[in-house]
This record gives C-alpha cells, sequence and structure tokens, in this order.
C-alpha cells in the first residue's frame, strides 16, 4: 500500500504558527497579573481546579503546536483540538453573560485580559479554518 507524504509545512505556515504559539503564550501569561489583580490581594489561594485545567490545557496546546512544527504526523490534530476547544470555551464564555461586560474602561488590567481573550477567541477560529482549508497539510 502506498502512502502519499504530506505537504510540508510552507514558511508562511510556520510564522502563522508563530503568531499563534505568542497570542497564546501572552494569553495564559495574561492570567497571572489578572489573578494577582483580583484575587491575590485577598490572599486567595487559586482554586486547584482552575490551576490543573489551565496547565493541562497549556500542555494541549505546547503539544500540538510543537508536533505540528516537527510535523509528525497527529500534531495538526491535536492543535486543531485545542484550537476547537479555546474557541468554544470562549464561546461559552461570552454566551453565558460575559459579551463585553468584561470590557471595563476604568481598570487598564482587566481591559488588557479581556481584549486578549476576546483575540483568543477570534484568531483561533481564523486558524482553525484555515487548518481544516489546507487539511492535507496538517490532517493527512
Amino acid at each position: 500500500m502506498h502512502l502519499m507524504a504530506r505537504p510540508q509545512l510552507t514558511q508562511r505556515w510556520r510564522k502563522a504558527l508563530l503568531i499563534l504559539f505568542i497570542m497564546t503564550l501572552i494569553n495564559y501569561v495574561a492570567q497571572i497579573p489578572y489573578y494577582i489583580h483580583f484575587y491575590g490581594v485577598y490572599h486567595v489561594a487559586p482554586a486547584p481546579l482552575g490551576v490543573v485545567l489551565l496547565t493541562l490545557t497549556l500542555v494541549f496546546f505546547l503539544a500540538g503546536y510543537w508536533l505540528t512544527i516537527a510535523q509528525w504526523p497527529g500534531g495538526g490534530w491535536i492543535l486543531l483540538l485545542f484550537l476547537l476547544t479555546e474557541v468554544v470555551f470562549y464561546i461559552f464564555h461570552n454566551l453565558s453573560g460575559a459579551f463585553l461586560k468584561d470590557v471595563p474602561l476604568n481598570d487598564l488590567l482587566f481591559l488588557i485580559v479581556s481584549l486578549i481573550g476576546y483575540l483568543n477567541t477570534i484568531v483561533p477560529l481564523l486558524y482553525l479554518i484555515a487548518m481544516l482549508k489546507d487539511h492535507k497539510r496538517f490532517l493527512g
């Protein structure tokens, strides 16, 4: 049985995935000052489940990203599932009543973290669509 080789990642895709990598890491890092600003000042420990979920989803993303860059056959699927998870999470977050209510103009940190969150709804959705359109390159 002859298996066709998957098309290689182009330089354009590598740059695009680097932008996704940077944006996603910024989103995770932004959770630290957000937590300190709203909860740390009251000496409230982060919820263990929240920490575990953040850590697991970060590992999920990093695995998908690195395996995709390395062109490992399952890497594209892992990254695609992460992007789908992220988009669904933010859609549910916004449908829960948070849409535009978490964009306070009087709190710069909260505003910035909220805008990062909105970007991390739209951008992963665009990457999800682009990866599906170029599915042979990512999904085999």
